[in-house]
C-alpha cells in the first residue's frame, strides 16, 4: 500500500499561526466495462468504459464511484440491394440494410442486420422516399414508420440526410371495432321481410360507445333486427383492407342450434384497421409531401392537395382521413386513384384540377364491396378533362352532393350506397352531362337542383326519389323532353320549379301528393301539364306561364287545395283547364294574356277567393264562375275586349267584399248582358 503525505494548513478561528498537518491517503483508480445497448450513445450498440477511484478498496469499480464514462460503440455496416417494384416500394427502388459488425470480419452478415430502409423511387423524377420500422418511444408510443422524403439533389439513387424536405411519423394506433344492429326502414326489393343494417366503427375515442363519426362499413341483411347475428374475425392485409383490419359478419342462427356458423353469414362489412396513424392534418404541396404520405393509412385530421406540379395521386394504403380531404388547383393532376380508402370524416371536394381524367374513390366497378362514408359534403367542381363519374360509385356523403360545371362530364354508373342526403343534391353547368347515377336516392333533406346541363336527356337516374325536404329545381336543361323518371316522388316540402327547359314537352308524376308550390315556367316546346294523379294539395302558389304551346293542364283528379295564388299566364296556346275543377278556395285566382281561353268555367266549383286578377284575355267571352260566393281582398277584370263589362260588374257586386279602390272593372266589351 502506497502512502503519501502533504501538509494541509488552516487558519483556526480566534487563533494565530498553523492548526495541524493532516495525513491523506490516495484511492487506486479502477476501471471496468459494460454493454450498451443500441441507442443515443452508440446508434448500434457497444460498450461503456466505466472509470473512477476505488473508495471503499474492495477491488471493485461500484456505479456509486464511477466519476467518467466513455464509449466504445461497435462499428456499424450497411449495405444496399435493388428493390423490386412492390409492396415496399411501388416504383421499385433500394433497400438499404444496416447493422453491426458483430464478428468483426469487416462484412454485414444477414444474421447481424438489425434495421432495414427503404429508399423508393416516386412518380416524379429524382424525388425519392425512404422509410424504416421505429421502436415505441416519443414519436410512436406503440411503434410505427418514419418516412422522409426529398429530391436526390446528387443523384446517388440514396436519400442523404441533407437532401430530406419532409419528415412523417406514421404511428401503430389499433382500436376496438364497434357494431350497432338497426332496422332497414326502406329495404330493398329482393328482401321479402323485414331487414336490417348492420354498421361497424373504429372506437377512436375508446369510450365504447359508438358515435356517427366512427362509423366506417356497413352491410344489409334481410333478417329481422331482434334475429340477426353478429360476429368479428380478423381481416389479413389484402384487397379489402390494405393494412389489415376486421370483418364484421352478420346473419342468422338459421339451423336454431345456438352457434352462429360461417355457413349462415348473409353479410360482411370490413373495418381497416389504421396500423400507420398520422397525428393532424396533412398539407401537400409538392412531390416531396405526397411521397412522405405513402407509408400513412390514417390521417387524424384533414387532407389537402394543392396547387402542385404532381401528375398522379396514388394513395392505396390510404384507409381513412378524419378531417375533409381536399384535391384542388393541381394543374398537371391527371389521375386520383384512392381506391382503400373507406372513410372520410367530414368534407370530400375534388376541383379546379385543369387536366384531371381519371377520378377513383373507393373500390371500383358497378358494385363495389364496401361504401366510402363521406361524413359531411361531396363536392366534385370545375374539372374541365373529367368524364365519368364511374369512379366514384362507392362513395357515399351524409350531407350534400355536388357536381358542377365539369364540361366533358357524361355520367356514371349507380351510387347503390347513396340512398339519403341530409341536404342538398346540385348538379349544374355540366354541359355534356346525359344521365343521371343516383338510381338508390330516396330522400334529399334539403334542395335538389338540376340547371344549366344541356345535354340531360332524363330524370330517370332518380327513379326511387320519395321526398325532397325543400325546393326542387329543374331548369335550362334544353334537352330534356319529359319528366319522366320521377316515379316515385311523393312529396317537395318547398317550390317545384319546372323553368325554362327548351325541350321539355310534358311534366307529370305520378305519385306526387304534396307541394309547397309549383311553378312551371318559360318551357318553349312544353304541350301538356299532368297528369299528377295524387296531387291532393300546394302549400302555396301554383303557376303556369310562359309556356307558347300548352294546350292542356289535365288530370288533377285529387287536388282540392292552393293554399295560394293559382296563376295563368302567357300561354298562347292553353285551353284545357279541367285539372282545377274540384278546387274550392284559392288565395288568388290570375288569368292574364292567354289568349286561347274563352272561359273560366273549369273553375265553376270555386267558392272563395282572397283576389281575382282576369287581365289580357283577347278571346275570354265569359267568367263562368258560377260557384264563387266571396272575393275578399281584390277584384280585377281589365283589358279583355270580348267579355261584356257587365258581366264582370254583376259579379263584383254580388261577392266582392273587399275595398273600393281595389276594385277595378275597365276597358272590357260594352256588350250587354241581357235585361
Amino acid at each position: 500500500m502506497r502512502w503519501t503525505w502533504m501538509a494541509v494548513f488552516a487558519l483556526a478561528a480566534g487563533c494565530n499561526g498553523i492548526e495541524l498537518e493532516k495525513l491523506v491517503k490516495q484511492h487506486p483508480a479502477l476501471t471496468r466495462l459494460a454493454p450498451e445497448p443500441a441507442g443515443a450513445h452508440c446508434p448500434h450498440g457497444g460498450q461503456a468504459v466505466l472509470s473512477g477511484l476505488d473508495l471503499d478498496e474492495n477491488g471493485v469499480l461500484d456505479d456509486s464511484e464511477v466519476t467518467n464514462t466513455e464509449y466504445a460503440c461497435t462499428t456499424a455496416l450497411a449495405y444496399s440491394q435493388p428493390e423490386a417494384a412492390g409492396a415496399h416500394c411501388e416504383h421499385g427502388g433500394q433497400a438499404v440494410r444496416t447493422g453491426p459488425d458483430l464478428d468483426g470480419d469487416g462484412e454485414l452478415d444477414d444474421a447481424e442486420v438489425t434495421a432495414t430502409e427503404y429508399v423508393c423511387a416516386t412518380a416524379v423524377p429524382d424525388v425519392l422516399v425512404r422509410t424504416r420500422q421505429v421502436p415505441p418511444g416519443e414519436h410512436c408510443p406503440n411503434g410505427g414508420v418514419v418516412s422522409h422524403a426529398g429530391k436526390d439533389l446528387n443523384g446517388d439513387g440514396l436519400l442523404g440526410d441533407a437532401e430530406i424536405t419532409r419528415e412523417v411519423y406514421g404511428c401503430s394506433e389499433p382500436a376496438p371495432v364497434l357494431t350497432r344492429v338497426r332496422l332497414l326502414t326502406r329495404a330493398p326489393f329482393v328482401c321479402q321481410q323485414t331487414s336490417s343494417i348492420v354498421d361497424a366503427a373504429l372506437d377512436l375515442d375508446r369510450d365504447g360507445v359508438f358515435d356517427d363519426e366512427e362509423a366506417r362499413a356497413s352491410t344489409r341483411v334481410c333478417v329481422d333486427p331482434a334475429l340477426v347475428r353478429v360476429r368479428q374475425r380478423p381481416e389479413p392485409a389484402g384487397t379489402r383492407c390494405p393494412m389489415g383490419g376486421i370483418a364484421v359478419e352478420a346473419g342468422r342462427d338459421m339451423n336454431g342450434d345456438g352457434v352462429f356458423d360461417s355457413n349462415e353469414v348473409l353479410g360482411t362489412a370490413y373495418v381497416c384497421q389504421p396500423t400507420s396513424t398520422y397525428d393532424g392534418s396533412y398539407l401537400v404541396q409538392d412531390a416531396a409531401d405526397f411521397a412522405a404520405l405513402g407509408a400513412i393509412s390514417h390521417i387524424r385530421g384533414g387532407l389537402t392537395i394543392t396547387n402542385t406540379q404532381l401528375t398522379e395521386v396514388v394513395l392505396p394504403g390510404l384507409v381513412s382521413v378524419e378531417g375533409s380531404l381536399s384535391i384542388t388547383s393541381n394543374a398537371a393532376l391527371t389521375r386520383v386513384e384512392l381506391m382503400g380508402l373507406r372513410s372520410v370524416g367530414e368534407a370530400l371536394f375534388v376541383g379546379y384540377n385543369d387536366n384531371l381524367e381519371l377520378l377513383t374513390i373507393g373500390p371500383a366497378g358497378p358494385a363495389p364491396e364496401h361504401a366510402v362514408h363521406v361524413g359531411t359534403n361531396l363536392g366534385l367542381s370545375t374539372n374541365p378533362k373529367l368524364q365519368t363519374l364511374f369512379g366514384l360509385a362507392a362513395v357515399s356523403p351524409r350531407g350534400s352532393f355536388t357536381v358542377t360545371e365539369n364540361a366533358l362530364l357524361m355520367g356514371g354508373d349507380r351510387f347503390p350506397y347513396l340512398e339519403e342526403l341530409s341536404g342538398t343534391l346540385s348538379i349544374w353547368g355540366n354541359p355534356t352531362l346525359q344521365t343521371l347515377p343516383f338510381t338508390h336516392l330516396r330522400t334529399v333533406g334539403g334542395t335538389v337542383q338540376l340547371f344549366n346541363n344541356d345535354a340531360l336527356t332524363s330524370l330517370e337516374g332518380l327513379n326511387v326519389l320519395t321526398t325532397v325536404g325543400g325546393d326542387f329545381l329543374i331548369s335550362d336543361n334544353d334537352a330534356l323532353p319529359s319528366s319522366s323518371g320521377l316515379w316515385s316522388l311523393h312529396s317537395v316540402g318547398g317550390a317545384l320549379q319546372v323553368i325554362g327547359n327548351d325541350s321539355l314537352q310534358d311534366f307529370g308524376t305520378s305519385f306526387l301528393s304534396r307541394a309547397g308550390s309549383i311553378i312551371i315556367n318559360g318551357n318553349a316546346s312544353l304541350a301538356t301539364v299532368g297528369p299528377m294523379l295524387s296531387l291532393k294539395s300546394v302549400d302555396k302558389d301554383f303557376g303556369i306561364s310562359n309556356s307558347p304551346k300548352l294546350t292542356a293542364v289535365m288530370e288533377f283528379p285529387l287536388l282540392v287545395s292552393v293554399g295560394g295564388i293559382l296563376e295563368l299566364s302567357d300561354n298562347t296556346l292553353l285551353t284545357d283547364l279541367s285539372a282545377f275543377g274540384r278546387l274550392l278556395r284559392l288565395e288568388g285566382l290570375h288569368v292574364t294574356r292567354s289568349p286561347a281561353l274563352t272561359s273560366l268555367s273549369p273553375f265553376s266549383g270555386l267558392r272563395e277567393l282572397d283576389g281575382l286578377l282576369v287581365k289580357e284575355n283577347p278571346e275570354l267571352t265569359q267568367l263562368g264562375l258560377s260557384g264563387l260566393v266571396r272575393v275578399g281582398t281584390y277584384f280585377i277584370a281589365t283589358d279583355n275586349p270580348k267579355l261584356p263589362g257587365c258581366l264582370a260588374t254583376t259579379l263584383a257586386s254580388s261577392v266582392y267584399t273587399g275595398r273600393a279602390e281595389d276594385l277595378d272593372i275597365a276597358r272590357n266589351a260594352e256588350t250587354a248582358c241581357g235585361p
